[in-house]
């Protein structure tokens, strides 16, 4: 298993989760009662950095981290109701998720170019 791909896969699993959460707080801005979502990755990311401090073991760590699990980290916020949800912030948390899931892609395209090469020889 390739620490890098698994890797990559937990993050986008991350920023469509986030993605997700501020689409779903902008939708329900004006709705009376609307749920505000928040999120929560430190189950993911403990899992990340439990890879990367054991690469021998990290295909292991990252395995278990399905998107179902990652999309737990998706809590409602009792503490905040919906008219307290501020555009700009859920804008940018939308705009933050958007550009990671597009340098994650990125990166991910650029490790199977290298590996790509090596395999031709060049």
């Amino acid at each position: 298993m390739d620490i890098t791909t698994e890797a990559v896969r937990v993050g986008l699993g991350m920023a469509q989760a986030q993605a997700w959460a501020a689409s779903a707080n902008i939708a329900g801005v004006d709705v009376p009662g609307a749920k505000v979502y928040r999120t929560d990755f430190s189950e993911a990311l403990n899992a990340l950095d439990a890879a990367s401090r054991d690469v021998a073991g990290a295909g292991k760590a990252l395995s278990g981290m399905s998107y179902e699990r990652i999309t737990d980290g998706i809590e409602k916020d009792p503490s905040r109701s919906a008219d307290q949800v501020r555009l700009d912030d859920q804008v940018a948390q939308l705009n933050i998720a958007n550009t990671t899931y597009r340098t994650l892609i990125n990166g991910l395209s650029r490790h199977y170019a290298l590996m790509q090469l090596a395999i031709k020889g060049e």
